[in-house]
């Protein structure tokens, strides 16, 4: 899996948790959303874009310390290297049998 849809997924479940966490304490301003957003709400929009790719930057950062930026590839090399007939044999066969379709 790709770095950036790791961050994407993460930063759009934090922002959800966020906003069902401070929606209920923010219910009192209802009444002047109207005003906030003809007053504020291009700034609000501006800080909330940034926000969001602050945290999927973070995120992807640490994605990549973590060694996850490589993962995929380094999965598709081995899954090669396995259907070569390479390493495990039990998994070879277990993948010739699945291409095959002779399940057990």
């Amino acid at each position: 899996m790709q770095p950036w849809k790791i961050s994407a997924g993460l930063t759009a479940a934090i922002a959800g948790s966020a906003f069902l966490l401070a929606g209920s304490r923010l219910e009192y301003l209802a009444a002047f959303r109207p005003l906030i957003l003809k007053d504020h709400g291009l700034l609000l929009a501006l800080h909330l874009t940034l926000a969001t790719a602050a945290l999927a930057a973070a995120i992807y950062a640490g994605a990549r310390t973590a060694g996850l930026a490589d993962l995929g590839r380094r999965l598709g090399l081995a899954e090669r290297s396995v259907r070569r007939g390479e390493g495990d044999p039990g998994l070879t066969d277990a993948l010739r049998e699945d291409e095959e379709g002779d399940w057990k």
